[in-house]
């Protein structure tokens, strides 16, 4: 098992949080107006039915998203001695420093040829792949990170380039 040299959480400006939070605030909405509705208003059998089946399937999308979100975006970085390590939920994506040419500060939107989790357009680093989409993602500390995974980058040549 790797040794972690360096781990960091993910940095989620609140423009980021608000955008995540939107569609999970307005289907919970959506299912307690539709709930209410079948509540309050006596209608026909077949419409009351819909309108609880309704909110029902609302209600069950908000905890759906939480959980896309969790499975799709990612929560810490670690840097060990021969990749670097993002966690996704339960899952963990390798990047392995033999694919890596260089890790950088960067800005500005993300191309659509990237893969990226940019949370935070203060704290943007891209890590740029040999052959392979690079990887922009929103690290808390970005000069600490880059400075270890810069490190880390450097011993690791140092030591399979000799």
């Amino acid at each position: 098992m790797a040794v972690s040299i360096y781990e960091t959480n993910i940095k989620y400006e609140l423009w980021a949080k608000i955008l995540l939070a939107f569609p999970v605030v307005l289907v919970m909405a959506m299912g307690f107006f539709f709930y209410r509705f079948y509540l309050l208003h006596g209608i026909a059998a077949e419409a009351s039915y819909g309108f609880k089946v309704a909110s029902i399937v609302l209600f069950a999308t908000g905890p759906f998203i939480l959980f896309i979100y969790w499975l799709v975006l990612p929560t810490k970085i670690y840097i060990q001695q021969d990749r670097i390590r993002i966690k996704y939920g339960r899952f963990y994506w390798n990047v392995r420093f033999e694919t890596i040419e260089s890790v950088k500060t960067t800005s500005g939107i993300p191309p659509v040829w990237s893969n990226s989790s940019v949370t935070s357009y203060r704290n943007q680093i891209e890590i740029v792949r040999d052959r392979k989409m690079n990887i922009r993602l929103s690290p808390d500390n970005r000069e600490q990170f880059l400075d270890r995974a810069n490190r880390a980058l450097a011993d690791w040549h140092r030591m399979h380039d000799s």
